[in-house]
């Protein structure tokens, strides 16, 4: 049942391949945001907090398995980790965070397939079966983390303009805040960088939710 899902989607993807222009390389750039009046924030051609996890695997023609993991706390969240990939020009890892709550999630976790997996981050990791996955795929995104695969330098960032807050992390890290945009940079120069993304709506639980290391563990 799996397969036939993922040969769907691909069938989906296909439809959309012959559109790899120079503008989209352009277009699919990380500081190339942009909102709209209901405050939901562009970015790579997808719109955070509106488009599905599906939609958003037809948009960058991508796919991922969404998956749980559960914290030290128990706090469950449902997240798809894109593996190294060129968007745009750029080459970067992506994780896209759907929206759920505890309630549907805890359910996915009663109905989870195998056993649990450690993460480098000290979470567990769970597989959802063939029925959680068709109702991920239609969870909006409400954040993306974009890991990029170089380091940036200040003249980069300066490409994403001066932002409104910042907050020191660590001697060589800190936050960059740009609520109107719905985006948090971490500029890092002893390490990566790693940019965030929710809609303007969600900027205060954006900022709630970062961090409070530099470090971002791959799933």
């Amino acid at each position: 049942m799996k397969k036939v899902l993922i040969i769907a989607l691909v069938a989906l993807l296909a439809t959309a391949c012959g559109k790899n222009t120079e503008e989209s390389l352009n277009k699919n750039l990380p500081w190339k945001v942009t909102t709209t009046d209901e405050g939901i924030t562009q970015v790579f051609g997808v719109d955070i907090g509106k488009d599905t996890f599906k939609d958003m695997m037809f948009k960058l023609r991508l796919l991922a398995e969404p998956a749980l993991f559960e914290n030290t706390d128990g706090q469950l969240t449902l997240e798809a980790y894109f593996g190294k990939k060129k968007l745009g020009a750029l080459e970067a890892r992506l994780i896209a965070e759907l929206e759920a709550d505890q309630s549907l999630l805890k359910t996915m976790l009663e109905e989870k397939e195998g056993d649990r997996e450690s993460t480098p981050s000290n979470h567990w990791k769970y597989k959802i079966n063939v029925k959680n996955t068709k109702i991920a795929n239609d969870l909006p995104i409400w954040r993306l983390i974009y890991l990029p695969v170089t380091d940036y330098e200040m003249k980069q960032m300066n490409f994403f303009g001066t932002p409104k807050e910042k907050i020191k992390v660590n001697e060589t890290a800190e936050y960059w805040l740009y609520p109107e945009k719905g985006m948090v940079l971490l500029y890092d120069t002893g390490g990566k960088e790693i940019f965030y993304y929710s809609s303007v709506k969600d900027f205060h639980r954006l900022k709630e939710s970062l961090p409070k290391e530099t470090v971002i563990q791959i799933r």
